[in-house]
């Protein structure tokens, strides 16, 4: 089963000192990332990443504080989680897509004013499309959309993995509602250190969870 990364608000307003939605620990996820990126590189894993972007004026779903608000830098992606071979679709909410997207980009980034990525019309396509895969999960917004991400690609019939030590929740005291909702809908848990092993392929990742994963579910 092929395995896709997938980050989720990769951005400095979460993840930098002086970011409006910072916290300490932050910066501990922010180095489990950038493994979960590095092992991508080394291993052919294609990305999928959501970047947030907020009107001007306007607050944002994550935080009581403005971010992500377009045109600042707390909005910008981290440097380390873009790739050379990269395409951004941007905020566009259209079906169309590139032929053979994986096969020309390691990276596909789709722009949203939303947590939500199925409510992106060409990410709802590109995921609905995909052959039954397994997904890493990392980023920030816990309860926003990386929950929404997993459940709606569990939804769809995909494997999940919620690298749950890169996984940052700006509101922490909305964390253990999405951890459960995620859990009861078969999301496995783990630490980065037993996601990023090398993947057996031939032209594309193929993988398969490994068993000890469902054996003893791990969380933050």
């Amino acid at each position: 089963m092929e395995r896709i990364l997938v980050d989720i608000e990769t951005q400095h307003d979460f993840f930098t000192p002086g970011g409006s939605c910072y916290r300490r620990e932050a910066s501990a996820c922010a180095r489990k990332i950038y493994r979960l990126f590095r092992w991508a590189a080394q291993n052919d894993v294609s990305i999928i990443s959501t970047l947030l972007r907020v009107r001007r004026h306007e607050q944002g779903p994550l935080a009581d504080v403005p971010h992500c608000v377009e045109d600042t830098d707390g909005e910008r992606k981290l440097l380390r989680t873009v790739r050379p071979k990269r395409i951004n679709l941007g905020l566009r909410n259209v079906t169309d897509l590139p032929r053979d997207l994986f096969d020309e980009y390691d990276q596909v980034i789709f722009e949203k004013r939303h947590t939500d990525p199925f409510r992106h019309a060409a990410a709802e396509r590109l995921i609905s499309e995909l052959p039954t895969a397994t997904f890493v999960l990392c980023g920030a917004g816990v309860a926003g959309g990386m929950c929404q991400t997993a459940v709606g690609l569990r939804n769809r019939g995909h494997s999940v993995i919620v690298a749950a030590d890169a996984a940052y929740e700006v509101a922490p005291d909305r964390a253990q509602a999405a951890y459960d909702r995620m859990e009861a809908k078969g999301v496995v848990f783990a630490p980065t250190e037993k996601i990023v092993v090398p993947v057996q392929r031939k032209r594309r990742p193929l993988v398969t969870v490994p068993a000890e994963l469902y054996e003893t579910p791990w969380k933050r």
